[in-house]
């Protein structure tokens, strides 16, 4: 089933979905995140997949284990060393359990001496996001369980949107996912 789950994840179309979920997800929510910061020249798009974030940072870097998604540098997030004046994690600590997520944030702190933008989802109802999640085998937290887990840093966006049931069937082909509330929180580090 580890098989099945993680080719779901795979290929450059990878969030590129036209439902409003996706839209705001991957497209919206970024732009309103990246107008509150100041975007340096040498930039890490740590997880970055299939470069989504190239339509806004046009000298982003992408690192992505998965090579299916053509990142720049195809590394482990969690041993990955580089000099960038920027980082940016942007919805991969649910791929990472608790001590993982400690592991990159230790992994980073001794060579990277610039900023960390982290974007992830949160969710207060778990239980709704888990039984939505039913084809992959993630670590979903509420906001309190993330910022455990993150170093000391400053939430600059929270904001809350709905989940659909369309998001689940382009994501994950389900069709029974039920409508729930998340947020999308940016802490800058």
């Amino acid at each position: 089933m580890q098989n099945r789950i993680y080719k779901i994840d795979q290929g450059d179309n990878f969030g590129k979905w036209q439902d409003p979920t996706s839209r705001f997800m991957y497209e919206d929510s970024v732009k309103e995140i990246l107008s509150l910061i100041e975007i340096p020249e040498i930039v890490a798009d740590y997880g970055g997949a299939n470069g989504i974030l190239k339509n806004f940072i046009k000298n982003i870097i992408t690192i992505d284990i998965d090579e299916s998604k053509k990142p720049d540098i195809i590394d482990d997030i969690l041993k990955h060393e580089g000099k960038y004046d920027l980082i940016i994690i942007r919805f991969v600590l649910h791929y990472l359990n608790d001590y993982e997520v400690l592991e990159l944030f230790n992994n980073i702190n001794k060579y990277h001496k610039g900023n960390i933008l982290i974007i992830q989802f949160v969710n207060e109802d778990l239980k709704s996001k888990y039984q939505n999640s039913k084809n992959e085998f993630k670590y979903f937290r509420s906001k309190n369980q993330l910022e455990k887990l993150l170093p000391d840093s400053n939430l600059i966006y929270s904001k809350y949107y709905s989940c659909t049931p369309e998001f689940y069937k382009n994501r994950l082909n389900i069709e029974d996912a039920k409508e729930h509330i998340e947020f999308i929180n940016a802490y800058f580090i």
